[in-house]
């Protein structure tokens, strides 16, 4: 049973900001791709995509060491998942080709067997 985190307000508030810069960051352009030509429009996205960054770099400070701690801890949860699959899958294939390369050994040993039974006699 997992248990659920609680986040502060705080946290929340960060990532929403976080959020909400990227989504501004990806709307500028928009007005860009349609009026190519016009320098105020340009002048004005470009305003607008710095004040994006701006609430980025203050989410980002909101969310703080509880944002880095929570990614940190999700991060190790994968990669403890990841590394234990790899290692499972790595068993069962090398038990496969074990099990494959056995019967072709022992029929290559006994036709050895058979080969140096008969120049021997």
């Amino acid at each position: 049973m997992e248990e659920t985190k609680q986040f502060t307000k705080k946290f929340t508030i960060g990532i929403a900001l976080i959020a909400f810069s990227f989504v501004l960051g990806k709307i500028v352009l928009i007005p860009l791709i349609f009026f190519p030509n016009s320098t105020a429009w340009w002048i004005s996205m470009i305003i607008i995509y710095m004040f994006s960054w701006i609430i980025m770099i203050g989410g980002v400070l909101l969310a703080g060491i509880e944002g880095f701690r929570f990614v940190r801890d999700r991060y190790k949860e994968y990669k403890e998942k990841t590394v234990e699959k790899v290692k499972d899958r790595s068993k069962k294939v090398a038990s496969g080709t074990m099990t494959a390369l056995k019967k072709p050994m022992k029929k290559l040993k006994e036709n050895a067997q058979e080969k140096k039974a008969f120049i021997n006699s």
